[in-house]
């Protein structure tokens, strides 16, 4: 999983469950829902738990609402009514009517409790429930069920023993580019940016690498630093990374090897590094810094040695080394290579 543990995910329950409308008009709360449809509902929450790249600032009125709800300070539904209240002030200036959702979830862990928020696009919301009340309300819950890509803003909260964890969970679907947040979502939660797409870019070169080091007797001629060059070749030249992206890097990487078994095997090892790296449904715009494009190197040395490489095989096929005396030494290793002899005149075979 990502934001989720897998015990977490695994024994997700729905406890509680709140919908309100939002839009320009004066907010008008509402009482608590019943809990229905908890399979298809859990099955949302769980798609938008992607690891995290925010944390709370250290001032946050919706995580204190939230640590309030946990603690029991507050009701459920007094709690949800003051977070949808405050969505409902950030939320203006054009921004598409809506359902607001707020749900709190349990899991095996007795002292864990966990809050999502969704702001859930729906145009008809406002006169739906103004013509039919709460049956107005359950209309949108089925009209949720059944377009789940209208989630358009999404937070998911983990709090232990009534303290919530600095970092969360979030998406904006109108963020540009993602993982980035919308100005009022920002606002509206109190959160900073905590892992910079140069970092996450970074995180991504160490899965690709290591899962490529981890299936080396398998990769093509040219070995781990060759694969490694080609599938760095991949995310250089795409706009958004997703594990889908990594995941076809890698086999790129690997030759495109047609075994299914490989196959499977290298999307194993990607999605195991994924979420150890926390990346697990993170999407980003890869920075280009990090991945930079190789070019070739000529060292000659006075000897008269003459290396020529490219610079992607640096710290791989090729190493430099600087020894004690103030020497340097080059360190090229291959599975294969060729060998000829040049005239000293005329510079050709012979």
């Amino acid at each position: 999983m990502s934001f989720l543990t897998d015990v977490e995910a695994s024994s997700l329950r729905l406890a509680r469950m709140s919908l309100h409308i939002v839009s320009d008009d004066e907010f008008m709360p509402e009482p608590e829902l019943a809990i229905e449809h908890d399979d298809f509902l859990l099955d949302r929450i769980r798609d938008i738990a992607s690891a995290s790249v925010y944390r709370f600032e250290d001032v946050s009125s919706t995580r204190d609402t939230i640590e309030a709800i946990a603690m029991r300070e507050v009701g459920f539904e007094e709690g949800a009514q003051t977070l949808a209240r405050e969505f409902c002030r950030f939320h203006r200036n054009g921004t598409r009517d809506g359902a607001f959702f707020v749900f709190e979830l349990g899991v095996d862990d007795e002292n864990i409790r966990l809050y999502a928020l969704m702001k859930y696009d729906y145009g008809q919301a406002l006169e739906l429930v103004e013509q039919q009340g709460a049956a107005g309300l359950r209309r949108i819950v089925e009209a949720f069920i059944g377009d789940k890509s209208a989630i358009q803003k999404s937070a998911l909260v983990r709090v232990v023993n009534g303290s919530a964890e600095a970092s969360l969970s979030t998406r904006d679907r109108m963020g540009r580019p993602a993982p980035q947040l919308t100005d009022y979502f920002i606002r509206y939660l109190q959160v900073v940016r905590d892992r910079t797409d140069s970092e996450l870019t970074t995180a991504v070169k160490d899965v690709v690498r290591t899962s490529l080091e981890d299936h080396r007797e398998l990769l093509p001629p040219g070995g781990v630093a060759s694969a490694v060059s080609r599938a760095l070749e991949i995310l250089r030249n795409t706009e958004t990374v997703t594990e889908d992206v990594v995941n076809h890097a890698v086999w790129v990487g690997a030759g495109q090897p047609a075994d299914d078994q490989v196959r499977d095997s290298l999307k194993k090892s990607v999605a195991r590094l994924v979420k150890r790296k926390r990346l697990a449904g993170v999407t980003f715009p890869p920075d280009g810094s990090q991945l930079g494009r190789p070019i070739t190197r000529l060292v000659r040395t006075e000897e008269g040695v003459t290396i020529q490489y490219n610079t992607g095989l640096e710290g791989q096929a090729v190493r430099r080394m600087d020894l004690p005396d103030g020497a340097t030494q080059f360190i090229v290793t291959t599975r294969k290579y060729t060998d000829a002899v040049l005239s000293e005149s005329s510079g050709r075979r012979r």
